[in-house]
């Protein structure tokens, strides 16, 4: 009896600059490798039934992908997981694997929003050496962060240059950016997160919401870091 299983698992390290092709073509290698009893389209070009969810750009990390495997046979989730991960390149590994119904809908199809956590590196701050004063510094940066952050999601448009198959392209990015909060904030480092529109509406890239951000702040930053740490259905988690 066929079984659909829905499985999560994190992309790090090197391999985030794999493209979407490759890594299905590490998976599919992953799964004949462990002995995984998928099931095989019809054809002249048979390829396993597997299916991923929106595509995550390349040299972005993430704690929450999604993949979809239809066996031929039931196997016991755990054990699934395992021989996987026995296999798998470093950088990928499986997380949670659930049994779902057969006739559920494609992960591209459903899912509607990602979040991402996205790190700067504060270039300057000016603080005196006394701890007193750089906590006082501190306070008043995060509160011109916090205003700042403000200002920019009640902007009606944001427009950005944008790489597209014709050419550069000008993108009002606004429509995808559901909300920017202030996650963590250090001395040199600040944690932004976001939440994006994704899925059949398209799937903006992160890195245009982060440089549209400091480019309409009052301070400056460098990218250091994104990461995906969600992808929901109708808010809530995948699995």
């Amino acid at each position: 009896m066929e079984q659909l299983v829905r499985v999560k698992y994190c992309k790090e390290g090197p391999i985030t600059y794999v493209s979407h092709l490759n890594l299905a073509q590490a998976f599919t290698r992953a799964l004949r490798r462990a002995n995984i009893p998928v099931v095989i389209s019809d054809g002249f070009n048979p390829r396993f039934r597997i299916s991923f969810g929106p595509p995550l750009p390349l040299g972005i990390s993430s704690s929450s992908e999604y993949l979809d495997i239809r066996l031929k046979e039931e196997i016991k989730v755990e054990e699934l997981a395992e021989r996987l991960n026995l296999i798998l390149p470093q950088g990928l590994r499986i997380l949670q694997v659930k049994t779902i119904p057969s006739s559920a809908d494609s992960l591209v199809k459903i899912i509607d929003k990602a979040s991402y956590i996205i790190t700067l590196k504060i270039k300057e701050v000016l603080l005196d050496s006394a701890a007193k004063n750089q906590e006082d510094g501190l306070r008043k940066l995060r509160q011109e962060v916090e205003k700042n952050n403000k200002r920019f999601l009640n902007l009606d448009k944001i427009t950005v240059e944008k790489q597209t198959k014709n050419g550069i392209k000008m993108v009002d990015i606004r429509p995808s950016i559901l909300d920017i909060s202030v996650k963590k904030f250090k001395k040199q480092t600040l944690e932004l997160g976001l939440e994006l529109r994704i899925g059949q509406q398209g799937n903006l890239n992160p890195r245009y919401v982060a440089r549209a951000w400091i480019s309409n702040s009052d301070n400056n930053f460098d990218i250091q870091q994104l990461c995906r740490d969600g992808l929901y259905i109708k808010c809530k988690e995948v699995l």
